[in-house]
């Protein structure tokens, strides 16, 4: 499949939009007029020290963004190509299986979006709704502006990337599908696209083919970011021959030698530290991420990732006696809250909080955390989980 392709009838008027999205059609309108003043604005700062705002949305908006995006977005069938904020339970689209798809290869061609998400524009989000899922005009501007802030697709919406999946569904295919006529693999995880060939290519059709995908992206007025424009030829070793952060250059993507040794020296820090202190709570932030990054190397089949595993199931994180203390007191506080039918999402993620924080008493108090804990199931034996909260 080549295209994405939406397999149900068109949602045909605001009622039948209404019901599917579980609101009533006058306050989904009048939501709908608000939208814009509904976000949160904040900064966040990236690994390389950079500031991008990001958009966040209250809690009533972010409810029918996730209701769009499971009832709408989630029925949708996505081509190979596309990866990145795609929930698929059959096949997982992340950067493990877009840099799968270039593995083997003997040139690589990696281009990036400039500001993709602030310059996708609301005339485009109403073309995704009007002519590919072909919903009725009063139908697909209600969803666009629910889906846009200010006239463009916000970062921090949970729709937005599926947005960004879709912007270009009815160009993005031709592009692919000539690609692959020449024995080139496309792939776009969001803002990155990926080019790859298992042909040694020559500078005059690397040219060539990064202005096709610019032509694609001018068409929407999106633009290439040149200064992360990277060409790399495998048999070059002075370059880095990876697709999102993976060195492709074997069969199967993998993490690079010098990644490698970094997470075993994480490994040895946090033994080190464990031997110091395993109660304070920077080595539990430390712990939690270099288990990541041991996730990591079990997710792309490391051998020395179960090695790891155990190294560090020997040095977990435990409670001093004023924290584990606190722990038991916020316990024994869900245990005599009264329960209510309509919990909300702060009181279920401080349910799950203390459930977590339980696990990790068990390390040291085992009987304590294990009563209090199954007291608290029992108790909210129904509790949702944080997807069937929102949906």
């Amino acid at each position: 499949m080549d295209k994405p392709y939406y397999p149900f009838k068109p949602i045909g008027s605001l009622d039948a939009l209404a019901t599917t999205l579980g609101v009533h059609p006058k306050l989904l309108t009048d939501f709908s007029n608000k939208a814009n003043d509904s976000y949160v604005k904040f900064e966040i700062v990236s690994k390389s020290n950079k500031r991008r705002t990001v958009y966040e949305p209250k809690f009533e908006l972010k409810r029918l963004q996730k209701r769009i995006n499971s009832r709408i977005f989630e029925k949708v069938e996505y081509p190979v190509y596309l990866h990145g904020g795609i929930s698929d339970e059959i096949n997982k689209r992340d950067y493990v299986e877009n840099a799968k798809l270039h593995a083997k290869s003997n040139t690589l061609i990696c281009l990036d979006i400039k500001d993709f998400y602030g310059s996708i524009l609301l005339d485009h989000v109403f073309d995704v709704f009007k002519n590919f899922f072909h919903f009725p005009p009063d139908v697909s501007s209600l969803l666009t502006k629910l889906v846009t802030l200010n006239g463009n697709v916000p970062q921090g919406a949970c729709t937005s990337s599926y947005l960004a999946n879709l912007v270009f569904f009815n160009s993005e295919y031709n592009l692919v599908s000539r690609f692959r006529g020449r024995g080139v693999t496309y792939s776009r995880l969001l803002d990155d696209v990926t080019l790859s060939s298992n042909d040694k290519l020559s500078d005059t059709l690397v040219q060539k083919y990064i202005e096709e995908v610019s032509k694609l992206f001018a068409k929407y007025s999106l633009h290439i970011k040149n200064k992360k424009t990277r060409v790399h030829i495998k048999s070059d070793h002075s370059k880095p021959y990876d697709v999102t952060g993976l060195w492709v250059g074997h069969s199967s993507p993998r993490l690079r030698k010098s990644d490698r040794r970094n997470i075993r020296h994480e490994v040895f820090l946090c033994e080190k530290e464990f031997e110091f202190d395993s109660t304070s709570e920077k080595y539990h932030k430390q712990w939690n991420r270099v288990s990541g990054l041991v996730a990591k190397m079990q997710r792309l089949q490391h051998s020395q990732a179960k090695i790891l595993r155990q190294r560090l199931s020997k040095v977990l994180p435990t409670y001093s006696d004023a924290d584990a203390a606190a722990v038991i007191r916020d316990a024994n506080k869900i245990l005599n809250a009264k329960k209510k039918e309509n919990m909300k999402i702060g009181e279920l993620n401080r349910i799950n909080r203390v459930l977590y924080s339980l696990g990790i008493l068990g390390r040291t108090n085992s009987g304590k955390a294990k009563s209090l804990g199954k007291n608290i199931r029992a108790k909210y034996n129904n509790l949702p989980g944080k997807r069937a909260f929102w949906v």
